[in-house]
Order: C-alpha cells, then sequence, then structure tokens
C-alpha cells in the first residue's frame, strides 16, 4: 500500500494550524464512549472519544471535557463517572448523548442502571468503568479528567463501536482468516 501524497503542511504559529489540526484529528480511530454521571437523583452524560488508560497500576483512566458542556460542572460536584465504552450497534445512544437530546432524555435510550457505585451505567455496553475522580486539569476549552479506577463490568464480545473521519464505524480484525 502506497501513503497517499502529502496535501498540506501547517507548522506552529501558521494561521491554518487549528484547521488541519482538526483535519489530522479526524485520521485518529477511537472508541466511542459515554461518560455518566450523579447529582442526587439527577443523572447527567455526554459521548466522549477523548478517554484514554493512563496506568494499570494503578488503575487510572483520563477523560476530557469541554468546560462548556452539560456534564461538566455536575462531574465535578459529584467526583466520581463511569465511562460506557459502546458496542457496534450503539450508535443511535451515541448520538443522543452527543446533542440530539437533552438532559435525562438521552437516558431513555438503552437499558440503564444505577446499582454498582450510584452512577449511571448503560447494562448492554462494551465495558463500564466505575471512577473516583482525583486530579482535574485545565488546558485551553477542555478540562483533564483523570480518575481512580474502582471497578470494571465487561460484556462478553468485543466491537466497539468506533468514531474516525466524523462517522461511526466498526473495528474489522486484519487477522489472516
Amino acid at each position: 500500500m502506497n501513503p497517499s501524497p502529502v496535501s498540506s503542511i501547517s507548522e506552529s504559529g501558521d494561521q491554518d494550524i487549528k484547521s488541519h489540526f482538526c483535519t489530522a484529528m479526524r485520521r485518529l480511530a477511537s472508541t466511542v464512549s459515554i461518560v455518566t454521571c450523579q447529582i442526587g437523583e439527577e443523572w447527567h452524560g455526554m459521548t466522549a472519544t477523548a478517554v484514554v488508560s493512563v496506568c494499570a497500576d494503578p488503575a487510572t483512566i483520563l477523560v476530557c471535557i469541554n468546560q462548556s458542556a452539560s456534564i461538566h460542572e455536575p462531574l465535578v460536584a459529584s467526583g466520581h463517572f463511569c465511562v460506557n465504552l459502546l458496542q457496534s450497534d450503539q450508535a443511535e445512544a451515541a448520538q443522543a448523548f452527543s446533542g440530539k437530546l437533552k438532559g435525562s432524555a438521552r437516558f431513555a435510550l438503552g437499558q440503564w442502571d444505577n446499582d454498582a457505585y450510584q452512577l449511571p451505567a448503560l447494562r448492554d455496553a462494551q465495558a463500564n468503568i466505575f471512577c473516583t475522580l482525583v486530579e482535574t486539569l485545565t488546558h485551553g476549552t477542555h478540562s483533564v479528567f483523570i480518575g481512580r479506577v474502582d471497578g470494571v463490568r465487561t460484556a462478553g464480545q468485543v466491537a466497539p463501536l468506533i468514531y474516525q473521519n466524523g462517522d461511526y464505524s466498526r473495528a474489522v480484525s486484519l487477522k489472516a482468516a
């Protein structure tokens, strides 16, 4: 396979750096997650792809959230969050939590519970990662929430919903048949 020719190059200070950076990030495929938290009886959630494991010992994860997102302040106040890694057939839920629906209406899609750790968890997600917020960093428009993993629930199959180039897709194994 021959790589495609370089279409444009931007350097720091270039007026087009933001545009080219966004174009480059569209090429970064990520598993789609719904990040949730709870304040009293009220559930909050949003779709996220900026979710990364930090280390396994101690088990730690980070989530980047825009400071203007509706979940931002509730997550700070709660001090706990759940990362729900979506299955490839859960694109409708991802869309609902990315702004198609507002507030509690988002939780009408899928089977949600809050039995474990008192955090909203999507029962048929690939995995639910229950976290305690241990550190918050601010950079630009976003906060980086670092969470200690308190518990994990996983499904039997690995079939992630992937977001790449502005669209949802499935992962396909490259193993020879």
